[in-house]
């Protein structure tokens, strides 16, 4: 297989665009409010294994943690595949992650992927 064939397809882009906006109108992370682009963000550094380092100190007492993973255009079909089938469990159950939420109801997108009724 060459690398072309390995890309994430542009279907696989819009499902997991559109899963995690889903996620981020819906569940908190651990209290945290977090954005398509966090959600995103954060799944994909999961399948490609993130690494914490120290943030910047900027003098403010603010310098956490930074995690580096790689983005969502680094992944590779597979991988993608991965981190929508995560989301999807996730999202169909939160306490399976400690979260304290209802079910997420899935837009119309991940709904005509998945093959369920979108209820609007």
């Amino acid at each position: 297989m060459t690398d072309w064939q390995e890309l994430v397809t542009l279907e696989q882009r819009r499902l997991l665009n559109s899963a995690c906006g889903d996620l981020a109108k819906q569940v908190r992370w651990h209290g945290f409010k977090l954005s398509k682009d966090d959600w995103r963000h954060l799944c994909s550094g999961t399948v490609l294994g993130w690494r914490p380092l120290p943030g910047w100190d900027n003098g403010d007492g603010r310098q956490g943690l930074v995690m580096l993973g790689g983005s969502s255009l680094d992944l590779k079909k597979s991988e993608c595949t991965d981190a929508i089938t995560m989301i999807f469990a996730f999202g169909d159950d939160p306490s399976s992650q400690g979260i304290n939420a209802k079910p997420v109801k899935w837009g119309e997108v991940v709904c005509g992927a998945r093959g369920i009724v979108y209820e609007g």
